[in-house]
């Protein structure tokens, strides 16, 4: 410890040569992976080595590679235990975190992102069993706000469902799937941000979806790059509006928020 907070100090000075900055990183490196959690954690390791490998001739490639595979295994245990609770925030947020790692096995986050969207069908549907008279007074209510699309064959409501997911004229979704009672949509990370500050327009979609179908429609919203949650719309029969499910996908954080 004593060593790395020398170690810490030196690596601040700006009169370090090329070489004995990229030295005094690499043994900062090493320190932090030797003293290692709890006292360093391994996002701060992590952070620590990546400094050092990004000085021309690094040599804490190897301690790096050592890093990523325990942060993999830590996630993985992370994610199996958070399905094994039930936690549908908790195993997101280690799965995207796992995603993040260099040597992510794609194989392994289809698995994950499949058993995640799983456990949120069970806990989003097993909470929302509406009583058909409440089902069918919120769909006659919607019906009356949103006459025009019960007439649209799937090509039409399609093109209104592209037109409505926009934020600032910029499209939401980079792709959409239509069935029966449930409605795809898949987001870019990039525009994560901007789906964020137009949550009403998914509660929109899924309250016209709904009044189309006649039934309880459900939107569900990807991450293109992952395929794991980000929001998930359902029907609030009590209500009579879509509320927005926010997975940390979409805002880093589990909450239900009503969007209307």
């Amino acid at each position: 410890m004593a060593a790395r907070q020398e170690l810490i100090a030196l690596s601040s000075r700006k009169d370090l040569t090329p070489s004995e900055r990229r030295e005094t990183n690499d043994d900062l490196c090493l320190a932090d992976f030797m003293v290692g959690r709890p006292t360093v954690s391994l996002a701060e390791q992590r952070r620590t080595c990546a400094a050092a490998m990004s000085e021309a001739g690094s040599q804490s490639g190897a301690i790096m590679a050592q890093l990523n595979e325990q942060s993999r295994q830590i996630d993985t245990q992370q994610v199996q235990a958070a399905l094994a609770d039930r936690d549908l925030a908790g195993a997101e947020r280690a799965a995207m975190d796992y995603r993040s790692v260099p040597g992510a096995d794609p194989a392994v986050l289809a698995e994950w992102s499949k058993d995640i969207w799983d456990l949120a069908d069970e806990q989003t549907l097993s909470d929302s069993h509406p009583s058909k008279r409440n089902l069918n007074a919120a769909i006659s209510e919607l019906r009356k706000t949103y006459p025009d699309v019960r007439h649209m064959n799937d090509a039409e409501f399609r093109n209104w469902i592209e037109r409505t997911a926009k934020g600032s004229g910029t499209p939401l979704a980079s792709n959409l799937e239509l069935k029966k009672s449930r409605l795809k949509l898949s987001i870019d990370s990039a525009g994560l941000k901007l789906a964020a500050l137009n949550l009403d327009k998914l509660a929109i979609i899924n309250d016209a979806f709904a009044a189309r179908c006649g039934c309880d429609a459900h939107t569900d919203v990807s991450v293109t790059q992952s395929g794991l949650p980000a929001y998930i719309v359902r029907l609030d029969t009590e209500t009579r509006m879509s509320e927005v499910m926010i997975l940390p996908h979409g805002d880093q954080q589990n909450l239900i928020s009503s969007a209307n």
